[in-house]
C-alpha cells in the first residue's frame, strides 16, 4: 500500500547531474513543499517520497521538507502561493487550477467517461498532457516538473439516499470542488453542483447543507467521513482524477541544468510507482469502507456509456462557454475512443 511505501529509487543518477554536483555548492534553498492531505495521505507520502529520494540522488544537494495538513495553504489557495514564490512546490488537483486556466477543463468531459486510469495517464504523458503543462505555465508563472500523479477514481458520496443508478442523482444538492467540467456532470445527471471547498464539506454534509460529495475512496477513508454520516458511494465512470504538479519559477530558477534533468528524473520516478500504489489504494479503502457500513456500488457499462451520451449537450456548454481550444478537445477525444 502506498501509504506504507518507502524509499524505492535507485541509487544512481547521470554522470552530468553528479559533474554539477561535485563543482558547486548546495544550488537552491531548501524546497519547501506543502500539501493538504494528512501524512498518511498518498498526496502526502508522494511528497515525502520525492523529497527523500531527491536529497539522496543528489548527495545532499537539494532538500525538501513537506508540510502537510494544509498547515501552510489549503488546495484552493495553494496554487496562488507557489505562483508568488512563497511555497517552492505542490501538487493541486486539477479543477482548482481549471479556475485559472480553463482549458484544463477539457479533462472533465462526459466524453472520457469510460476511460481507465492508465488510459487517461498515457493522454497525460503525452501532447495533450504537454500543451496543458505550457498553457499552465505561461498564465501562472510557475514550472510543471514532470508527470501528474494520479489521485484516482472520483466517486460520489451521500449520506442518507442511496446511490445505486443514475436516476437518484435528480435533485440532488451535490458539492463539487470547482471546475466546469465536474459541474456539467453533475448537471448532466440531473443534480445541483454547489462548488465547495473539501475544508467546508463535512460539516456542510453533517447539516444537510449538500446531499453528496465528489471525493475520493482515500479522501473519504482518512477524513473519516463516516462521523459525518457517509453511508453509500456510487462509481459513475466518470472523472479520474490527476494533480498537477507546480513548482515556483523563483526555486527553479535557483537550480543549475543539471539539477533540473535531475529534479524532473526523480519526480517521474516516484509519479510511476505512486500511479501503479493508487490502483491498489483504491482496493483496499473500498474494504475498509465495506466494513465500516458503507455500500459502493458501480455503474454497468450500458448505463455509463447511455449517460456519456445524455450528457453531450452540457459538453457542448462548457466547449462553448469556456472557448477550450479545439485541438485539445480533439486530442481529448481520440484518447477516449
Amino acid at each position: 500500500m502506498m501509504t506504507r511505501m518507502r524509499s524505492f529509487l535507485a541509487p544512481g543518477c547521470t554522470i552530468a547531474a553528479l559533474a554539477g554536483f561535485a563543482t558547486s555548492a548546495i544550488a537552491a534553498d531548501e524546497l519547501v513543499i506543502s500539501t493538504a492531505t494528512p501524512p498518511q495521505h498518498i498526496q502526502t507520502t508522494t511528497m515525502t517520497e520525492f523529497a527523500e529520494a531527491l536529497e539522496s540522488r543528489s548527495g545532499g544537494a537539494l532538500k525538501a521538507k513537506v508540510f502537510d495538513s494544509s498547515q501552510l495553504y489549503n488546495a484552493r489557495d495553494v496554487g496562488k502561493a507557489v505562483a508568488r514564490g512563497d511555497v517552492g512546490m505542490a501538487t493541486v488537483p486539477s479543477p482548482y487550477l481549471s479556475r485559472i486556466e480553463a482549458n484544463i477543463n477539457v479533462l472533465d468531459l462526459p466524453i472520457l467517461k469510460g476511460m481507465t486510469a492508465e488510459a487517461r495517464a498515457e493522454m497525460l504523458d503525452g501532447e495533450l498532457g504537454d500543451r496543458l503543462n505550457a498553457m499552465l505555465s505561461e498564465k501562472m508563472g510557475v514550472v510543471v516538473p514532470g508527470h501528474w500523479p494520479l489521485l484516482g477514481r472520483v466517486y460520489y458520496w451521500s449520506t442518507s439516499k442511496p446511490l445505486t443508478n443514475f436516476d437518484e442523482f435528480v435533485g440532488m444538492q451535490v458539492r463539487i470542488p470547482g471546475g466546469a467540467g465536474p459541474a456539467a456532470l453533475v448537471e448532466g445527471m440531473g443534480g445541483v453542483p454547489v462548488v465547495m471547498p473539501g475544508s467546508d464539506m463535512p460539516l456542510a454534509l453533517q447539516q444537510g447543507t449538500v446531499d453528496a460529495t465528489m471525493g475520493s475512496i482515500e479522501s473519504v477513508v482518512q477524513q473519516k467521513l463516516t462521523d459525518v454520516g457517509v453511508r453509500y458511494g456510487f462509481w459513475d465512470q466518470g472523472v479520474i482524477g490527476f494533480l498537477i504538479p507546480i513548482v515556483s519559477e523563483k526555486y527553479w530558477g535557483s537550480l543549475t541544468d543539471d539539477e533540473k534533468a535531475l529534479f524532473t528524473e526523480v519526480w517521474n520516478e516516484v509519479v510511476a510507482r505512486q500511479r501503479l500504489a493508487n490502483v491498489a489504494v483504491d482496493a483496499e479503502m473500498r474494504a475498509t469502507l465495506k466494513d465500516w457500513g458503507v455500500t459502493i456500488s458501480d455503474a454497468d457499462d450500458a448505463s455509463a456509456m447511455a449517460m456519456r451520451e445524455k450528457m453531450m449537450p452540457q459538453q457542448e456548454a462548457v466547449i462553448a462557454k469556456y472557448e477550450l481550444d479545439t485541438a485539445l478537445v480533439e486530442l481529448a477525444a481520440q484518447a477516449a475512443k
